[in-house]
């Protein structure tokens, strides 16, 4: 990045960033935000890696193996602003996991998925990409009866419970 570019750099007011780093595709992205906005980030230590008293993460910072680096520097960023994602209230999952029950065909079930804005995890192949494959447990595996349909509305299920 120039010098040009980081002088005619307006800041973001706090809802365009947060909208901004969602929004990045690429590591390459969000480390410019990052430079550009002076957002400063806490190093995770590591017990043996240096002389520094390791940082323990909460249960609330623990990250499952399934994310994405991108993903994980992603929520350290948010986290570094202070911002905290909204939580849906126990009334609100249950209509919304009636709503997703009701659903009969996949484009009212796209249509409540970008409504509600319900993040699912994709699972990934072990040989499509050198992302971890996620495996699935014995509660996840389904049924040779199910459809694809309702193999759906149960991912879009447990992502609602699990935000």
């Amino acid at each position: 990045m120039n010098m040009s570019q980081a002088r005619g750099y307006q800041r973001k007011s706090r809802d365009q960033l947060i909208k901004a780093i969602q929004d990045c595709t690429s590591l390459s992205q969000l480390f410019a935000l990052i430079q550009l906005e002076g957002i400063t980030l806490q190093m995770h230590a590591q017990p043996g890696a240096s002389n520094l008293a390791p940082r323990r993460l909460t249960p609330q910072d623990i990250i499952n193996n399934n994310d994405t680096p991108l993903e994980r520097l992603k929520a350290e960023v948010l986290k570094a602003i202070g911002f905290k994602p909204p939580r849906r209230s126990y009334e609100d999952k249950s209509r919304l996991l009636r709503q997703i029950d009701s659903c009969t065909t996949l484009s009212e079930l796209f249509e409540l998925i970008q409504k509600e804005k319900v993040v699912i995890q994709m699972h990934a192949q072990p040989g499509a990409s050198n992302l971890t494959p996620r495996v699935l447990s014995p509660q996840e595996m389904v049924d040779e009866n199910d459809t694809p349909f309702e193999r759906l509305k149960a991912e879009v299920r447990r992502a609602v419970v699990e935000q």
